[in-house]
C-alpha cells in the first residue's frame, strides 16, 4: 500500500501521525471538533452484556464472510483497540491497515501474525493519507455515526479502493423496532457514555449514501432483533444459552421483521469496475 507521505506527518513507534495536533475540520464553513482520544474498553463496561458482545462476533463474521473474503489488503476505519477484526481476516490477506483519530486505539490495537503488513494511521477517514485505488476491501465497524461528514468519508472510501473492491459499515440501527417502541411509550433513555454520536443512522440511510457516491450492488443484513432486560443479558453466560440467543435474534424474528428493523446492521457494496 502507498501513503501519501507528501502530507505533513510523524513517524514513531510504528504509527503515522498525520494528525499534527489536529483537533477539528470545518464542514460547510463550520469548525467542528474530532473525538480525538476515546479510550474505551468494552470488556470492562458493565453496560455491556455477554449478549451485546455475542452479536458484535456475529457481525465480525458476517463483515468477514461478505466483505473481507479474498481481499489482499484490508483498510480498518475506526478499528484499532479491542476490535477482533485481526482474528477474521482473510487467509490471502497480505495488508491491514488500521486507520483511527484516536492514539489509544492505535497503540492498543490488536496486531495479526508476522506474515501480515500491519499499517497503523492517526487521521481523520474525510482526509485519509492513501493514494489513490491501494485497497481491495474497507471496513468501518460501529465508526460512522462518530466522524464529522460521513458522506466525505465514503467518498475518500470510493477514491481509495480498487475496482471492484467492497466496503462494509456496521452500526446501530435507530429505526430497529425495539428503539420505535422505547419511543411509543415515551421511555426515558439515558447514555452511559461520555462520548456522542454525530449521527443516528437507519439502514436505508446508509444504504442511499453509499448509492449517491456510487457504489453498486449495495445489500444490508440486519442483526440484534432480541433486545431481553440487561438484568437477564448479563446472566447469559453459557454457550448454549448465547447460541439459542442468536438463533432467536437473528434467524427467528429476522424472518418476522425484516433486514431494516434489527438492533444493528452490515450494509456492504462494491466499487464497480473500470470499463
Amino acid at each position: 500500500m502507498k501513503l501519501d507521505l507528501k502530507k505533513d506527518h510523524n513517524y514513531q513507534n510504528g504509527i503515522y501521525d498525520f494528525m499534527a495536533g489536529t483537533k477539528s475540520i470545518v464542514v460547510a464553513n463550520k469548525e467542528i471538533d474530532i473525538e480525538v482520544d476515546y479510550a474505551w474498553d468494552y470488556a470492562s463496561d458493565p453496560v455491556i452484556t455477554p449478549t451485546i458482545i455475542h452479536e458484535w462476533k456475529y457481525l465480525d463474521k458476517l463483515v468477514s464472510k461478505n466483505v473481507l473474503k479474498n481481499a489482499r489488503s484490508i483498510l480498518s476505519i475506526g478499528g484499532g483497540g479491542s476490535s477482533r477484526t485481526h482474528e477474521y481476516l482473510s487467509p490471502v490477506t497480505q495488508e491491514f491497515t488500521i486507520l483511527n483519530t484516536g492514539m489509544w486505539d492505535l497503540v492498543n490495537a490488536q496486531i495479526p501474525i508476522e506474515t501480515i503488513n500491519t499499517y497503523l494511521i492517526c487521521a481523520t477517514g474525510e482526509d485519509m493519507p492513501i493514494l489513490d485505488s491501494q485497497i481491495d476491501a474497507i471496513e468501518i465497524p460501529a465508526t460512522l455515526d462518530h466522524v464529522i461528514d460521513a458522506r466525505k468519508v465514503i467518498e475518500e472510501c470510493y477514491r481509495v479502493l480498487n475496482g471492484g473492491g467492497k466496503i462494509g459499515i456496521t452500526l446501530g440501527n435507530s429505526d430497529s423496532w425495539y428503539r420505535k417502541v422505547v419511543s411509543n411509550l415515551r421511555i426515558q433513555v439515558t447514555s452511559n457514555h461520555d462520548h456522542h454520536h454525530n449521527f443516528h443512522f437507519t439502514s436505508k440511510d446508509v444504504e442511499n449514501l453509499l448509492s449517491e457516491v456510487g457504489f453498486t450492488e449495495v445489500k444490508t443484513i440486519g442483526t440484534a432483533y432480541l433486545k431481553l432486560p440487561k438484568t437477564i443479558e448479563r446472566k447469559m453466560k453459557a454457550p448454549v444459552l448465547l447460541a439459542a440467543h442468536r438463533f432467536i435474534s437473528n434467524t427467528m424474528l429476522r424472518l418476522l421483521f425484516g433486514n431494516s428493523k434489527g438492533g444493528m446492521f452490515l450494509t456492504y457494496a462494491m466499487k464497480p469496475t473500470a470499463r
